[in-house]
């Protein structure tokens, strides 16, 4: 009798041995041989998911997407609006070792996306993710209507302006926390977001 193999819980015992490869040895470490390695099985069987690093990559920023889209479901709807918008925005940013791990894999994938077609999809829903999730935290703020898709755009121009700021400067927050975590630590990030966010009120 064939064995039936459960595909959804493969897919979630590699994304967890994908993890923790990164986490062990960083994204260039992260290869279709140490993967493997670590989630004990052969590096054929891994070719159902993916085939060489630009694959891995893909696979590793997807089901950091889904990880993100978790978090936000499990929010607490609690708090006033500045207390909400720092709980959307600060998903984004690389506050613990698990947000690190998924910068580290965002922007690799952003840097391969412009060798790599593969990836140049996932770029840029990534851009109207982020975008949307400015909007949810920009909305929370200042008690606006909440945006119900990632192509919503509020009909003023000074608030489109507003989360455009807001991407840019949760972009660089992001970049910099990443490559000077000793210059910029949690806490340090936590305080420029919620700074920054106080004086849009």
């Amino acid at each position: 009798m064939p064995k039936i193999v459960d595909h959804e819980a493969r897919r979630a015992e590699i994304v967890a041995a994908v993890w923790r490869v990164i986490e062990r040895a960083g994204m260039s470490g992260a290869t279709v041989r140490s993967v493997a390695a670590e989630a004990d099985v052969s590096p054929g069987s891994l070719r159902y998911y993916f085939s060489d690093q630009g694959e891995l990559v893909l696979f590793a920023a997807e089901a950091m997407t889904q990880r993100i889209v978790h978090r936000l479901e499990a929010h607490p709807t609690e708090g006033d609006g500045l207390a909400r918008a720092i709980r959307v925005l600060e998903e984004m940013l690389p506050l613990d070792e698990n947000r690190r791990v998924e910068a580290t894999v965002w922007l690799e994938a952003i840097v391969r996306a412009r060798f790599d077609e593969r990836l140049a999809a996932l770029k840029t829903a990534g851009w109207f993710g982020s975008r949307y999730l400015c909007r949810l935290a920009w909305a929370h703020l200042l008690d606006l209507d909440l945006p119900n898709s990632p192509g919503f755009s509020f009909g003023s121009d000074a608030d489109e302006n507003a989360v455009a700021e807001l991407h840019t400067y949760v972009d660089g927050l992001t970049l910099q926390a990443v490559t000077y975590p000793e210059q910029l630590t949690s806490d340090e990030v936590r305080r420029l977001l919620r700074d920054y966010l106080t004086t849009r009120l």
